[in-house]
Parts: structure tokens; C-alpha cells; sequence
């Protein structure tokens, strides 16, 4: 396929998606830094994994003193899980600027703006959330928002 026919839209959707994606998870690890402290959030994410693989494998495993020894550190846990969330919980009202964005793109692309082969033409909404799932994805393991396991 030659690279000329591809629609101008497809390239400049995608690049919308990647400056949000990277303008999240940017503002996303700043206000984890204010609020909880980068390294104070990376060992609760360890912990909190940690816990939570601890006690599946005794649920799987119907272990009840394990069960009864992971029910005490709970308390603890629900704690980092509260701390955690509160920088996501400011996040979300700024989430919200951007789809100011979308009537502006949407009438620049009323047609579809992206050709997938096998599956066709893809209007705005869809390619826009393709994007902005891959790109967000990239971005927060970039950033490091998100841990690679």
C-alpha cells in the first residue's frame, strides 16, 4: 500500500492521542510525586501485588491459617490502596479538559479516517480509542506509571 493514500487524519489523530497519552501520564507521575512520593508509591504497588498474589494463591490453594495471617495485614493494605487512589481521583477532573477536544475533531473528520485491511474503514471515534489505548499504554510504562511485570 502506498504510504501517500493514507488520510492526513489518520496521522494527526494519532499524534493527538500520543501528546494526551504522554500529557497524562506526565501530569499523572507529578501529582503521585506531590501527593504520595514516587518511591513511597512503588513500594506500596509492590506491596499491594505482593498481597494480592499471596492471597489468591491461598484462596486457590483453600490454605485458612494463610487466609487468617493475610486478613491482619488487610487493614494495611486498604490503607495503601486509599493512598494510592487519591492522586487518580485528581486526575480525573483534568481528564476531562480534553474532551473539549473531541467536537472540535469530530467536524475536522466527519468521515471515516483510518482503513484497516480485513476489518475496513474506522470513523474518528474508533481510531481515536485504538490510539489512545496503545499510546496511553506506552506512555505509562515510559513514564513508569505503570510497572513491566
Amino acid at each position: 500500500m502506498d504510504i501517500s493514500v493514507i488520510p492526513t487524519a489518520t496521522f494527526t489523530i494519532m499524534l493527538v492521542a500520543l501528546v494526551i497519552s504522554f500529557i497524562n501520564m506526565s501530569l499523572n507521575r507529578l501529582i503521585i510525586t506531590k501527593m504520595v512520593g514516587w518511591h513511597e508509591y512503588k513500594v506500596m504497588q509492590k506491596e499491594i501485588a505482593e498481597y494480592n498474589s499471596q492471597r489468591m494463591a491461598a484462596l486457590r490453594a483453600k490454605d485458612t491459617k494463610a487466609l487468617e495471617r493475610l486478613k491482619k495485614k488487610e487493614s494495611q493494605i486498604n490503607a495503601m490502596q486509599t493512598k494510592m487512589f487519591k492522586p487518580q481521583m485528581v486526575l480525573i477532573p483534568i481528564t476531562f479538559i480534553y474532551l473539549f477536544i473531541w467536537p472540535i475533531l469530530i467536524g475536522y473528520f466527519p468521515q471515516p479516517v483510518a482503513y484497516i485491511p480485513y476489518l475496513g474503514a474506522v470513523p474518528f471515534f474508533y481510531w481515536y480509542l485504538i490510539c489512545s489505548f496503545f499510546f496511553g499504554t506506552i506512555a505509562s510504562r515510559i513514564i513508569g506509571v505503570t510497572p513491566i511485570q
